[in-house]
């Protein structure tokens, strides 16, 4: 029976190689497209599972207060782990992670490597992480300051096939360290992506003259690392907060009583692409876009075939009526037509397979994720089969119960008329895509509208033709000649030296006092060193004060961002006590906020110190003269470091860099509105045959009376251009309210104009009236004699 309905099947489809082709095309991709996103989805839910006890590692930002709200950093002082490991029940493992910006160049022998990830960590990081070693002691990873553990890869590429155990690693030609573990790469999609791993202990160094704090172990004035726990089963996170706060008040001789109540938030390991540290959605609302659109794309193309099967179905009624009228049950042509949608399906899911395969690579390109697929991957079967299962049983039942419905006398003599409840389901279907389709453009629109307006956003400086790099080895102990020389080249227009990169200021402390500090007044500053002549090289705005002089007298002088007089509650600064790090100052100046990470991000506090001195270098260049200036830097560094590559970037460029995730989000959404609106058309194309061939007497006769092409092409496509103007007054609000949740994850939005869903909704409507007009022109000129006859 099951052969005798498959033979049937295919022969079904085989004469019907117009509408065959057309069905499996639109459901093929949407289903490839839907499979994509999954895959996608998944990925995104995967970031950081590192294995089964994951669920028990969590992430601990800092609770700071800031003035009537607080915010909470992704970073905590060195003691956070420090003390968690020593006096608090429940914690099995608490490590640090710190990434080492020290060293460019890793050598072995004659042997250089640059863009090595490396990062210091406490030994318990590998127990925590679950990591597998596969050369040295897991109990002793580290065997003094002077070791490092690296990755599997990292070994590969320093070492080949030698054991790597005992081998010697050079940083920037200077330091050396002994490789006493060798462990599996860690996840690429995780917030751990490092490759070499220093012992935390080398942090030491840097408080031996300190005055002030003794140790990392005792810091808690700066916030220099990503601290990690796991937690014993059973061990409330909220519990494990209160006694972190209660020994961080215990502890911090500067500590004050709590805005919050609390002084650390644990936020789960899986959550962090998700979530900001303080639980706010970020990344998270992409991914419920991102399943949104999935669900609309995978309803277009099964209302495609919905609507391609009932316009097949008028061929087949005699087929239909005859089998009837010879014995066939309902229930026996009702599991042929399932049938003949299972074959349908499994054609279009080999097709969609076949596009998943072959599309991949440029998926991975657009997205910049690499998909895992692999035809013994269980998990994408899994994915394949829920999302064939799902769109089967939505696309197969009503063309099967449709199909079955026709009454035989009337289907054989040519006069079907369907109920009004069937023309109404038909329409309700189109509508439906229609909206879908137009959701989806409108989305479009709109994340193309926020990423333009963040890009062209006034970030407080002037970027243009700005370069930038890091003075490494002996340049950063020559910054002032150096200067002298960059200044002297032709096609330079200024330069100066700061602490930190303008795009990306992760440097954080809480060593702050002024005047009149009031208890709960707290806040983490981002500090940031610059010389005299930084603030008119970027065309900065003082709005008080003054600039640095470039004098001795500089290194007690700061300029507040605008942020910080505001979360301070200084009034009229200029003039008042300040002090960072324990260095007592005034403050000369403040600064018009500037945005110095993502515009996703608020403004934060900034407090900038007078470093001339500072070790990155910003040059303005002449953009007509831009060749020759880099090629004379180039001959600069190359005096000085010969062993290091010139890695110089541009701020515009860098800029963009900065958005590349929302790029990509652009990329993709244009993607889906393109497939959407396809496969809308094809569902639509076939609706209109569908149309015509009902009507094909009534257009004969309406030609006799003297209808024009023109007439009778309006009259056909009039009631469908309707059903999407319906459509967009359906699809507005229902677009408005999804892209204000996936904008609430920006701290700085675009004016989202009415004028973009209208455009969503006149774009829909040019494409739709396009498609119609292939086969309403075609029955319009069609000799009327020819269907009347038919018709007859």
């Amino acid at each position: 029976m099951i052969r005798n309905y498959l033979k049937i099947a295919w022969r079904n489809l085989w004469n019907s190689k117009y509408y065959t082709a057309m069905g499996i095309l639109g459901l093929a991709t949407g289903l490839s497209t839907g499979i994509f996103i999954l895959l996608w989805v998944q990925s995104e839910l995967r970031y950081n599972a590192f294995d089964q006890s994951a669920g028990q590692i969590y992430h601990v930002g800092s609770d700071m207060s800031s003035g009537d709200d607080y915010t909470v950093w992704s970073t905590t002082p060195g003691p956070v782990a420090f003390h968690a490991t020593k006096d608090v029940p429940g914690i099995v493992h608490a490590v640090r992670v710190r990434t080492n910006w020290n060293y460019s160049v890793y050598s072995f022998d004659n042997n250089h490597f640059e863009k090595e990830t490396a990062a210091y960590t406490d030994p318990d990081f590998f127990a925590l992480f679950q990591t597998r070693f596969l050369h040295g002691n897991p109990e002793q990873p580290f065997k003094g300051n002077k070791s490092v553990v690296i990755t599997k890869s990292a070994a590969t590429r320093f070492f080949g096939s030698q054991n790597p155990i005992g081998k010697m690693i050079t940083g920037d030609y200077k330091d050396t360290y002994t490789v006493t573990g060798v462990i599996e790469d860690l996840p690429t999609d995780s917030s751990l992506d490092y490759h070499i791993f220093f012992p935390v202990s080398l942090m030491d160094q840097f408080y031996v003259n300190s005055t002030y704090w003794n140790s990392k172990d005792s810091d808690w004035g700066n916030f220099n690392y990503e601290t990690y726990l796991q937690l014993a089963p059973g061990i409330s996170p909220a519990t494990i907060e209160s006694k972190l706060t209660d020994i961080q008040q215990k502890n911090d001789p500067n500590a004050t009583p709590l805005f919050s109540g609390k002084a650390y938030h644990l936020q789960p390991v899986s959550e962090m692409n998700l979530y900001d540290a303080n639980g706010a959605p970020s990344g998270i609302q992409t991914v419920r876009i991102f399943i949104v659109a999935l669900f609309l794309i995978l309803l277009i193309a099964s209302i495609n075939y919905i609507n391609i099967s009932t316009a097949r179905a008028m061929k087949r009624a005699k087929e239909v009526s005859i089998r009837k009228i010879i014995g066939a049950g309902k229930k026996q042509l009702f599991f042929q037509f399932i049938t003949e949608s299972v074959l349908f399906f499994g054609l279009s899911g080999l097709l969609a397979l076949g596009c998943i395969l072959l599309l991949r690579p440029y998926f991975d390109e657009i997205s910049g994720k690499e998909l895992q697929i692999s035809l013994f991957n269980k998990e994408l079967w899994k994915v394949l089969f829920y999302t064939f299962a799902a769109t089967l049983l939505v696309s197969s039942i009503y063309p099967a119960l449709f199909l079955t419905s026709f009454r035989p006398l009337q289907a054989i003599k040519g006069k079907i008329l369907p109920g009004a409840r069937t023309t109404s389901f038909r329409k309700v279907l189109v509508t439906v895509q229609f909206v879908f389709s137009i959701i989806l453009i409108s989305g479009t629109l709109i994340i193309g509208k926020q990423l333009k307006y963040m890009k062209s956003k006034d970030p407080g400086y002037n970027r243009s033709q700005i370069l930038t790099f890091y003075l490494q080895g002996e340049m950063s102990r020559h910054s002032a000649a150096i200067k002298n020389q960059v200044e002297n080249m032709p096609g330079v227009k200024g330069v100066s030296f700061s602490s930190n990169y303008i795009l990306n200021n992760g440097n954080t402390t809480g060593d702050t006092d002024w005047d009149g500090k009031k208890p709960q007044s707290d806040f983490i500053v981002n500090p940031f060193g610059m010389d005299a002549n930084f603030i008119p090289l970027m065309q900065m705005e003082l709005v008080a004060g003054q600039n640095f002089t470039g004098t001795p007298s500089d290194s007690t002088h700061y300029i507040l961002n605008e942020t910080a007089v505001k979360l301070a509650g200084i009034k009229d600064p200029v003039g008042k006590r300040f002090s960072l790090w324990e260095t007592e100052g005034i403050i000369i100046g403040v600064i018009k906020d500037f945005n110095y990470t993502s515009m996703k991000h608020k403004i934060g506090p900034s407090v900038i110190y007078y470093a001339p001195d500072a070790s990155r270098i910003y040059i303005k260049i002449n953009g007509r003269e831009a060749k020759d200036a880099i090629a004379g830097l180039q001959k600069i560094w190359n005096n000085y470091n010969s062993g290091f590559s010139f890695n110089y970037s541009f701020l515009d460029d860098a800029f963009d860099k900065m958005y590349r995730s929302e790029i990509r989000t652009a990329k993709i959404f244009n993607i889906f509105s393109v497939i959407a609106i396809f496969v809308s058309c094809l569902g639509l194309f076939a609706l209109t045959t569908y149309t015509t061939q009902m009507k094909r007497g009534e257009i004969g006769v309406r030609k006799v009376l003297g209808a024009s092409v023109f007439q009778i092409t309006r009259y056909l496509t009039t009631g469908f251009l309707k059903l999407v103007v319906l459509s967009g007054i359906i699809a507005i609000p229902l677009a408005w309210y999804l892209m204000q949740w996936w904008l609430q994850s920006f701290a700085y939005k675009a004016a989202i104009g009415w004028y973009l869903y209208a455009m969503a909704i006149i774009l829909v409507i040019l494409v739709a009236a396009i498609t119609m007009s292939f086969q309403t022109v075609k029955a319009a000129m069609e000799n009327p004699t020819k269907s009347l006859r038919e018709q007859g």
